[in-house]
């Protein structure tokens, strides 16, 4: 049993453990945030870069992307679709809003991944359901652990592409690619490299 005295003390120690694990665990997510920031393209490199000038960038990644899953091998290419296909929608989902751009594009991506012309509403469902249930979107990806690491690469490159569909990056999609990269198993230096070769190729 507790004396009177210690009773205080192990009050005021949770009390204490409350507020500092918390700070813990958000000080370790904004250390890995600004380690995977810094792979990235500023948000203000972003906005100062004309919308045309994103825009062709854009299209001419897709079109590497597109170039590049061609040649990914047989037996990985269902499993990282997949992977694809709620990362991308994850990505869009990330800022609490679902902008009909990044629908447009995950639409026209996938559209001439497959060769027929698909219908963005349906794309904007499948990422609302995602949004609600992030934990099970990222078992889905978590699928994909297993594929060569240039399928990986084009996943997140799909990611990426989603993000900046709006001309902007914000801290809670820079967060969302941490976490696909995590789903996919990556290890630090493994996403900073792929991240900072996919900046690269977007010209940022």
């Amino acid at each position: 049993m507790f004396d009177s005295q210690m009773f205080p003390l192990i009050v005021a120690g949770f009390i204490v453990a409350a507020i500092l694990i918390p700070c813990i665990a958000l000080f370790i997510v904004y250390r890995r945030y600004k380690k995977l920031a810094k792979s990235l393209p500023s948000p203000f490199t972003i906005q100062q870069t004309g919308e045309k000038t994103l825009v062709e960038r854009q299209q001419a990644l897709m079109s590497n992307l597109l170039e590049g899953w061609a040649k990914l091998p047989a037996e990985e290419v269902d499993v990282s679709r997949h992977a694809l296909w709620t990362g991308m929608l994850l990505e869009a989902a990330s800022d609490g809003s679902i902008d009909h751009r990044e629908m447009k594009f995950v639409s026209d991506l996938f559209g001439r991944m497959s060769g027929e012309k698909m219908n963005f509403r349906p794309v904007i469902h499948a990422a609302e359901l995602v949004e609600r249930d992030k934990k099970a979107a990222l078992a889905e990806i978590a699928k994909a652990r297993d594929v060569s690491n240039p399928s990986k690469e084009h996943i997140l490159a799909g990611a990426f592409l989603v993000t900046i569909c709006d001309h902007s990056l914000t801290e809670a999609e820079t967060a969302c690619l941490g976490d696909i990269a995590g789903a996919l198993g990556l290890s630090q230096r493994e996403r900073k490299a792929m991240f900072t070769n996919i900046t690269e190729r977007f010209g940022l």
